[in-house]
C-alpha cells in the first residue's frame, strides 16, 4: 500500500505520537484514486476524537478533489449530534446531513424505527452523488412526532468540501465504498440509555417507559446485530463518556445519621403545619453492563412504594458531610424490569426499608429501618442546602453524620451480594417460586440469564431475517441480469 509522503508517513516524526496531528496519516486507496487515513488503533477520547477528526478532514482537503465524504455513525445516545455540532462549530463551511430525514415511515413494521430497511438510500444515495457533481440537493425534513416527511430544505455544495452523514447507519455497506472518513462515537449502554431516554422525551414526545421498552426491544437488538459490526470498520473511533447528570440543576441536598432522634425532636424543627406518612420500599438497585457491584457510582433504581414503580435517573456526589443527588424519576410498570435485564442490567441489590416522614415546604426529616442491615438512620434532605444543615443542627446531629448513600454503606460492607428482598408481584412477574431456589441472589440470576437469551434469539432472528430478505430479493434479480446480458 503506497504511502502519501505528503502526510510524512515515512519520516521519523510521525514515529513518535507527542502531537495529535502526527497520528494523523494517509494512504492511497486501493479501488481508486483518492486517499484515506490509515486507521487509528486505540479508541480515543471524544476532546480528542474532536481533533484527531478535524485534523483528518483538512489533509484530506488537500489531497482528495472534490467533495470530502464524511460518516459518522454509533448507537442511540452516543452523541453523535453534540459531537457533528461540535465539528461544524469548529468549520461552519462544512454541511451535515442526517440520516434520520431520511427515514420512510411506510415501511415502519412492528414499531422499529431502527430498522435499517427504514433508510430512503435512493434519495441519500441521489443526494450524494449530486453533491459529488457540483449541485445543490433537496433533503428531507423528518418530523419525530408525526413520524412523517414533512418537506425538503436545499444544501448547498459547501466552500470546504466537507460533508458529514451522520446517523446509526452512517458506515453502512452501502455507504461504506463512497466515504472518506470513518468515524464512530460510541458511550457506555447506561449513560447512552439515559441520553435516548432524554432526547426521545422532547423530540418526539414520548413516554419513559415507551421508550425504555422500545430500545430494549428493537433499539439494542438491532445495535447488536447491525450497527456494532460497522463501528468496527472506522478509521477513528470515539468513546463519548460524558455524564448526562453533569446537567442537571435543581439537586436534593442529603444529610444522615446513626444517632438516634426522638419523633418530638423531628417535630420541634419542622413546621406546625407539615406532612406525617408511614412507608414501606422496596429499592432495586440495578448494576449498569460491565460495571463492578463494589464500586459502581451509577446504578439506576427502581423503587417499589404502595405497588408502584418508579424508575430513578441519579448519580451521587459527596461534599462531606452532604450526599448531593441530582436525579430524575419516572413512573414505570414491573414489566419494565425484563427489558432492562434484556439490556445488560442485572439486579444487585433490592432494600427494603420502612420510613417515618415529616415534610413541610422546605425539608423533609425521616427514619429509615434497613430490615437487612438492622439499623435505623435518620435523613434530612431538602433543596436548600443551608437550611438542611440548619435543621440537621437543631437535632443535633453535628458530627455524627455519616456520609454515603444506602448503596455505597453495603458496598463498603461488602454485603452486596446478602441484600436481596423480593416484593411479591416482583417474584409473581419473574415467575420466583421459592421451592425451586435457594435464594434471591439465585432467583435473580436465573432470571437475568432467562432475559439475555430471550434477547440474544431476536438478535439472531433478525438477522436471520435481514439474511433471507437479501436471498429472496437480491439473488433472483442478479441471476436474471446475469441471463439477459448472455443474451
Amino acid at each position: 500500500m503506497a504511502q502519501d509522503p505528503a502526510s510524512g508517513a515515512d519520516s521519523p516524526r510521525t514515529r513518535r505520537y507527542g502531537l495529535l496531528r502526527d497520528q494523523v496519516q494517509l494512504v492511497k486507496r486501493k479501488d481508486c484514486d483518492r486517499y484515506e487515513i490509515v486507521p487509528i488503533q486505540d479508541s480515543l477520547s471524544f476532546e480528542k476524537g474532536f481533533f484527531i477528526v478535524i485534523r483528518a478532514c483538512q489533509l484530506l482537503a488537500q489531497k482528495n478533489d472534490g467533495i470530502i465524504l464524511v460518516g459518522l455513525a454509533g448507537p442511540s445516545g452516543a452523541g453523535k449530534t453534540v459531537f457533528t455540532e461540535k465539528v461544524n462549530n469548529f468549520m461552519p463551511s462544512l454541511a451535515v446531513i442526517t440520516m434520520d430525514n431520511y427515514n420512510d415511515s411506510s415501511r415502519i413494521i412492528d414499531g422499529n424505527f431502527d430498522d435499517p430497511r427504514l433508510t430512503d438510500y435512493d434519495t441519500l444515495l441521489e443526494n450524494i452523488m449530486g453533491l459529488k457533481e457540483g449541485k445543490a440537493v433537496q433533503v428531507p425534513i423528518y418530523d419525530f412526532k408525526t413520524s412523517s416527511r414533512v418537506g425538503y430544505r436545499t444544501v448547498e455544495v459547501p466552500s470546504s468540501r466537507i460533508v458529514i452523514i451522520e446517523g446509526i447507519y452512517a458506515l453502512s455497506e452501502k455507504l461504506r465504498p463512497l466515504l472518506d472518513l470513518r468515524v464512530s462515537v460510541t458511550g457506555g449502554v447506561h449513560f447512552d440509555l439515559v441520553k435516548r431516554v432524554l432526547r426521545d422525551i422532547q423530540r418526539a414526545g414520548q413516554e419513559p417507559e415507551e421508550i425504555i421498552h422500545q430500545i430494549s426491544e428493537t433499539v439494542y437488538p438491532m445495535y447488536k446485530a447491525f450497527i456494532e459490526p460497522d463501528l468496527q470498520t472506522a478509521h477513528i473511533k470515539i468513546i463519548n463518556k460524558f455524564n448526562p447528570f453533569s446537567g442537571f440543576q435543581n439537586p436534593t441536598y442529603i444529610l444522615k445519621s446513626l444517632k438516634a432522634v426522638t419523633e418530638d425532636q423531628i417535630k420541634s424543627v419542622i413546621a406546625a403545619e407539615h406532612t406525617e406518612t408511614r412507608e414501606e420500599t422496596y429499592d432495586i438497585y440495578l448494576l449498569p453492563p460491565g460495571e463492578d457491584p463494589e464500586a459502581c457510582q451509577s446504578y439506576l433504581r427502581m423503587r417499589n412504594r404502595d405497588g408502584k414503580y418508579n424508575l430513578m435517573f441519579e448519580e451521587w456526589v459527596t461534599d462531606i458531610p452532604f450526599i448531593i443527588s441530582p436525579r430524575i424519576t419516572f413512573e414505570v410498570s414491573v414489566r419494565l424490569l425484563g427489558g432492562l435485564m434484556a439490556l445488560g442490567y442485572t439486579i444487585a441489590a433490592i432494600l427494603k426499608r420502612s420510613s417515618h416522614v415529616f415534610s413541610d415546604d422546605k425539608v423533609t426529616v425521616k427514619t429509615d429501618w434497613l430490615e437487612q442491615v438492622n439499623r435505623l438512620y435518620v435523613q434530612v434532605q431538602g433543596k436548600d442546602r443551608n437550611y438542611v444543615k440548619l435543621v440537621a443542627e437543631k437535632l443535633g446531629l453535628d458530627g455524627s453524620y455519616v456520609p454515603r448513600t444506602y448503596i455505597e454503606q453495603i458496598q463498603l460492607e461488602k454485603l452486596v451480594n446478602d441484600v436481596m428482598a423480593l416484593p411479591e408481584d416482583l417474584k409473581t412477574k419473574l415467575s420466583i417460586d421459592d421451592d425451586m431456589v435457594s435464594s434471591p441472589k439465585e432467583a435473580l440470576s436465573r432470571a437475568s440469564a432467562d432475559r439475555r437469551m430471550k434477547y440474544l434469539n431476536r438478535c439472531l432472528i433478525s438477522l436471520y431475517i435481514f439474511v433471507a430478505m437479501k436471498r429472496i430479493l437480491i439473488y433472483p434479480l442478479l441471476v436474471f441480469l446475469v441471463y439477459h446480458m448472455n443474451l
